[in-house]
């Protein structure tokens, strides 16, 4: 017969008091059965004193029959017998476990699954700041509500942060129109400045200050202003002639027939040819203002820019030079400061008429 070694005992023994029955210690052994039944004989019987089973064999197995069943293990047996423990120190009896672990449930702010590691962890952090419950639990509000204050100011930033982004658009847009503007005045100052130089140019030419030639200018502008409402006046007298040349047309062909074989209306046909001489008047006076603005209209553009006026026969400079003439004779200070220039002026003008004639 082949000897058992010690270690094999222990290893039929170990699966025994897992729970295994003696067919299944057989399987897995490869040990007889009788074998296996006379090892466990022995330890019931103490001739294993190493071990300490004697009368705890059957129920050891018994036990681990019952944990097998449950699907659990010898060392979540153990973690089970410490939680008792745990629970008789509180005062809980085994049959008060059930209502305690409800009462549990309906307090956990959280599944009841989670509760068990949420109070651990809450165990933990109690142990490492040494800090309380209340302690900690007022340190939380304080830090909720700081957390709130904070989401509102980010809020109020981000809302910040869209106006300055609006702002900036506005600024990038207003120095777009800044620069386009600065551009405009640097050509209008161009524009002047060249302007200025055309004046003194003009000035230099005809022998007269700058500041005298802005005066005459600033007197021409306002002849074309007049020349503008003297031709509108034109217009509207032309109207007033061509209608009353017409009411008079009408007069007279009421008088004359008036006086076909009426002799009572001789008083109105002496109405009649008052009016009409009154409006024969009206039309003579309206006709020379025509005349003097028709003779402005060919006057005043050789004024403003002569260089664009024809003036072959020399008639408008000749109209010009009359009227400079009448008014150098009523200014003082020019009758011996250019009266020579001015005479070589108007001699070229006659001798250059004068040929053409």
């Amino acid at each position: 017969m082949r000897q058992i070694t010690f270690q094999a005992k222990m290893e039929v023994l170990e699966l025994y008091l897992q729970g295994f029955s003696t067919n299944e210690v057989v399987d897995k052994t490869g040990i007889s059965k009788g074998a296996v039944v006379s090892i466990i004989k022995d330890a019931r019987e103490g001739k294993f004193p190493q071990l300490e089973l004697k009368d705890r064999v059957d129920e050891l197995h018994s036990l681990s029959v019952k944990l097998r069943k449950g699907e659990l293990d010898l060392a979540q047996a153990k973690s089970g017998f410490t939680f008792l423990k745990r629970l008789l120190g509180m005062g809980i009896e085994p049959d008060q476990a059930k209502s305690w672990i409800e009462f549990c449930s309906e307090i956990s702010p959280s599944p009841p699954d989670d509760f068990l590691p949420s109070a651990m962890a809450f165990f933990h952090v109690e142990k490492e700041t040494g800090k309380s419950y209340t302690e900690i639990a007022s340190e939380v509000k304080e830090l909720s509500t700081q957390r709130d204050k904070l989401v509102e100011e980010v809020g109020d930033l981000s809302a910040k942060e869209k106006r300055a982004r609006e702002l900036e658009i506005a600024v990038e847009e207003n120095e777009g129109k800044a620069a386009r503007l600065r551009s405009e005045l640097a050509n209008l100052e161009a524009r002047s400045s060249s302007l200025s130089r055309l004046m003194q140019g003009r000035a230099d030419r005809f022998g007269i200050p700058l500041d005298e030639l802005e005066t005459k200018l600033a007197e021409l502008v306002s002849l074309e202003e007049e020349t503008a409402s003297r031709r509108k006046e034109k217009n509207r007298l032309e109207g007033e002639i061509e209608a009353l040349t017409e009411r008079q047309e009408k007069l007279s062909s009421r008088l004359e027939k008036a006086s076909a074989g009426f002799e009572k209306d001789a008083k109105l046909i002496r109405a009649m040819t008052d009016q009409i001489v009154e409006i024969a008047e009206l039309k003579g006076g309206y006709e020379k203002d025509i005349e003097y603005m028709k003779w402005a209209e060919s006057v005043l553009p050789f004024l403003s820019d002569p260089d664009k006026v024809s003036d072959d026969d020399f008639s408008l400079i000749s109209i010009v030079i009359n009227c400079v003439d009448k008014w150098v004779e009523e200014q003082p200070g020019w009758r011996h400061r250019y009266t020579s220039t001015w005479e070589e002026v108007k001699n070229y003008v006659r001798s250059k008429r004068m040929e053409l004639r």
